[in-house]
């Protein structure tokens, strides 16, 4: 398998006098370019963002007595 995309004649022609080179383009270059997919849309009551109880620790802190 060539690593060379197919070329016309008069590129090739082009490619051996060494006046031209083809663009380097690899599906890295074509996944770059596509547009971003969507958002998943925000799940769940208060949105994506963490909501935690008071619960206790499992080492109690000095602060813990003022709950």
């Amino acid at each position: 398998m060539s690593s060379q995309p197919k070329l016309k004649w008069w590129q090739k022609a082009l490619v051996l006098l060494k006046v031209w080179r083809p663009p380097h383009r690899t599906m890295h270059h074509e996944v770059r370019d596509m547009p971003r997919p969507e958002a998943p849309p925000v799940t769940g009551a208060y949105g994506n963002t963490v909501v935690q109880d008071g619960s206790t620790r499992r080492v109690p802190q000095r602060k813990d007595n003022g709950r």
